[in-house]
């Protein structure tokens, strides 16, 4: 059986016991994972429909658009059916579903509105919740193939790093470093994984900065956040750059951020298995020790997979335990309002060795 006809059957063996009917996946990172199909998500409905039961085969209900790519792709495991732009998709939906009372069926989380109405009407009295509650523990864990996979992604982040460290001085903007950074990545992978964040100066203090048009100055810290997609699965990677030479609270700042980056991953070396809670709670307890606790204000990690940001997520109240299989980033930072901001993110990853790096290009400060 190949890894698609695999997670057909765990994501039903987990239906079954929850007593859903059906799981309905549109064009997402879910779809790519339970048949290597991946296509644009639009007004027009694509539908990968997977029955609990072993004894009703998966089907694939799609625009005719798609129809010669869906052929090449996963005919060997779903039933496939074309729909012209003059039908009614809906219509089809509830022919290959059925409507037999009240069903209980996922659908993807991240499903178009109008589709969820369309398919509401088409499938009567059906009760609707999210395909998460199945399908995130799937994907949480990573095989032996997907973790190489994520590997390589890692590895092209680390050289488009080395590309900033080469690249980056004084005038440049910070839209104008974005753009460099995609084009490495499209050099050293298949793709970005999201748009890069270029954070410079004050801006540096805003975790998620729309990256603009201001232009660098000699003692900027700058912060720069990307990621690669390679093969369908994400990087993810932070390093903070001082443009000359940083003074002596950015000095201090930093090395809180980068003590705290290694104090969660010696915890999880250290201590085996913890909650993401835990985990969450390692990195922050340096930051807060070192007085700077107001300032860190987001989570110290997500997972990453074929989305940047999946189960698990590194954060107080989750209390799950980390488990083999599971990849996430760390990345503890400190933000002063108005003045700088330094954070340190790497991707790990719980293998049966233990854990293990994905990202590691170095996490000293750099004075460029």
């Amino acid at each position: 059986m190949d890894i698609y006809g695999e997670r057909i059957n765990a994501a039903r063996d987990l239906m079954r016991r929850q007593s859903f009917d059906y799981l309905l996946i549109g064009p997402s990172a879910n779809m790519y994972y339970f048949s290597g199909l991946n296509t644009s998500p639009d007004e027009r409905l694509q539908l990968l429909i997977i029955p609990a039961s072993a004894e009703k085969h998966p089907a694939a209900l799609l625009p005719e658009m798609y129809l010669q790519k869906a052929k090449e792709v996963i005919a060997s495991t779903y039933s496939l059916h074309a729909w012209p732009d003059n039908a009614d998709p809906f219509a089809m939906a509830g022919d290959l579903i059925g409507n037999n009372g009240r069903m209980r069926i996922l659908i993807d989380d991240t499903m178009r509105s109008d589709h969820l109405i369309g398919l509401g009407k088409a499938l009567g009295e059906a009760e609707f919740e999210p395909a998460s509650l199945v399908v995130s523990s799937l994907r949480a864990y990573k095989d032996n193939s997907e973790v190489e996979l994520m590997r390589e992604a890692g590895r092209a982040a680390d050289r488009v790093m080395e590309k900033v460290r080469e690249e980056v001085k004084p005038g440049m903007s910070e839209s104008e470093l974005s753009l460099l950074i995609e084009i490495e990545y499209r050099q050293q992978a298949d793709d970005i994984s999201f748009k890069p964040i270029v954070a410079s100066g004050p801006h540096a203090a805003q975790p998620h900065h729309s990256t603009g048009s201001r232009r660098f100055e000699v003692g900027d810290l700058i912060v720069v956040d990307c990621g690669a997609l390679y093969r369908g699965y994400c990087s993810d990677i932070t390093r903070t750059f001082c443009l000359g030479k940083a003074d002596p609270e950015m000095k201090k700042v930093y090395s809180v951020v980068q003590e705290a980056n290694a104090a969660a991953f010696r915890a999880l070396e250290e201590r085996g298995s913890l909650s993401g809670e835990e985990l969450d709670a390692a990195a922050r307890l340096v930051i807060t020790e070192a007085g700077y606790g107001q300032y860190f204000i987001h989570r110290t990690g997500h997972g990453i997979g074929l989305e940047v940001h999946e189960e698990p997520y590194i954060v107080e109240g989750n209390r799950e335990p980390l488990r083999q299989g599971n990849a996430f980033t760390i990345e503890p930072g400190i933000y002063l309002p108005g003045r700088f901001g330094v954070r340190i993110e790497d991707v790990a990853v719980i293998t049966g060795a233990g854990p293990e790096r994905l990202t590691s290009y170095e996490r000293g400060l750099i004075e460029l």
